[in-house]
C-alpha cells in the first residue's frame, strides 16, 4: 500500500492554483501559501481497542459528542462505557472532522456502514464492546 510519505509530494506553481480558483471553486478550496493538507492515518489493528472495527461508521443515534485529547479509539471506547445511555461508539479519525479525533456516542446501535474515517463498537453486557 502507498501512502502520502511513501509517494514524493510537489506543491502546485502559483499560476495553476490562480486558474483553478478563476474556475469558480468548482474544484475545492485552495489557499495559495498554505501548508500543504495533512493526511489521515487509518489506525492500525494493533491499536484498536478490543471488538473494535476499523473502517465502520454508525450513522446516527447520537447523543453527545466531543474532540479526544490523542488520536486514540480506546478513550472513545472508555467514554461509552463509562456513560450508562452509550450502546455504540464511532471514533472519527483527526483531520476528518477537524484537528482533533472525535468520538460519537450514541443511544442505539445504528447499521454498520462501511467507511475509511472510522472505528466502531457497540456495547454489550458488561461494559465492554463487540462489533456485530
Amino acid at each position: 500500500m502507498t501512502t502520502m510519505k511513501d509517494s514524493p509530494r510537489t506543491r502546485a506553481p502559483r499560476w495553476l492554483a490562480l486558474a483553478l480558483l478563476g474556475l469558480g471553486g468548482c474544484l475545492g478550496t485552495i489557499q495559495i501559501g498554505a501548508a500543504e493538507p495533512t493526511q489521515t492515518t487509518p489506525v492500525t489493528t494493533s491499536a484498536l481497542p478490543p471488538g473494535a472495527t476499523q473502517g465502520i461508521d454508525r450513522n446516527g443515534s447520537d447523543y453527545r459528542d466531543f474532540d479526544l485529547a490523542s488520536p486514540d479509539p480506546m478513550l472513545c471506547l472508555q467514554a461509552c462505557v463509562a456513560d450508562a445511555p452509550c450502546q455504540a461508539w464511532t471514533y472519527v479519525q483527526p483531520g476528518v472532522q477537524g484537528d482533533a479525533a472525535r468520538c460519537w456516542l450514541k443511544n442505539a446501535v445504528p447499521p454498520a456502514t462501511p467507511d475509511s474515517c472510522c472505528v466502531s463498537g457497540v456495547r454489550v453486557a458488561g461494559g465492554s464492546t463487540l462489533e456485530q
